[in-house]
């Protein structure tokens, strides 16, 4: 696993990888226990909750991958993954928060008044609000995940030179492996 790569570029890889994983299991953790404690769960409420387990289930997915030997592709999901997470918004009695892992929210709230609204969470959290009796409105951008897009694409970047410069070598050598067994015509003809 991960042998055309540097120890260091192998460490981010397995960092960002857990981190996902952990995320992911835990939002599942956190799901089961609210799905255990509703009482009533309707045709749109378990819609939402298939919604939810699916996203954390692509989450623990996304690290999985970067685990493996497909962590290329492992960090192009993990950048939807975490552009998924960026926005939290709330108006007009609907909104939308998902996170798998951590959280540091900035946003502003419109409710009587103009608030900046900042907050911080070191587990995976969600809430989804369809035709709800909320006032005001609330937007909200989580940095963690914006940071992790950054990472991840320049880690991406990385590893795709990395990728590069190891097969590199190996691409001259299996050329001239194949060119030095065949015959060409010298100039004496021989």
């Amino acid at each position: 696993m991960h042998s055309s790569l540097t120890p260091k570029s192998s460490v981010k890889l397995k960092v960002l990888g857990w981190y996902q994983v952990l995320g992911g299991a835990a939002g599942i953790l956190v799901t089961l226990y609210i799905l255990i404690r509703t009482t009533q769960i309707s045709g749109l409420l378990l819609i939402l909750y298939l919604l939810v387990f699916f996203l954390y289930g692509f989450s623990a997915w996304c690290g999985r991958l970067l685990l493996s030997d497909k962590y290329i592709r492992g960090l192009k999901l993990s950048i939807i993954n975490q552009a998924l997470q960026i926005v939290s918004f709330f108006a007009a009695g609907y909104g939308y928060m998902f996170v798998s892992g951590l959280m540091f929210f900035v946003g502003i709230k419109l409710v009587n008044g103009f608030t900046f609204n900042f907050n911080f969470g070191i587990i995976s959290s969600w809430q989804i609000d369809i035709n709800t009796d909320a006032e005001g409105t609330e937007i909200a951008i989580n940095l963690v995940a914006l940071y992790l897009i950054y990472f991840i694409d320049k880690l991406l970047r990385t590893v795709k030179q990395e990728e590069t410069e190891f097969n590199s070598p190996l691409l001259i050598q299996e050329y001239a492996d194949r060119t030095s067994n065949e015959s060409f015509p010298t100039p004496d003809g021989g």
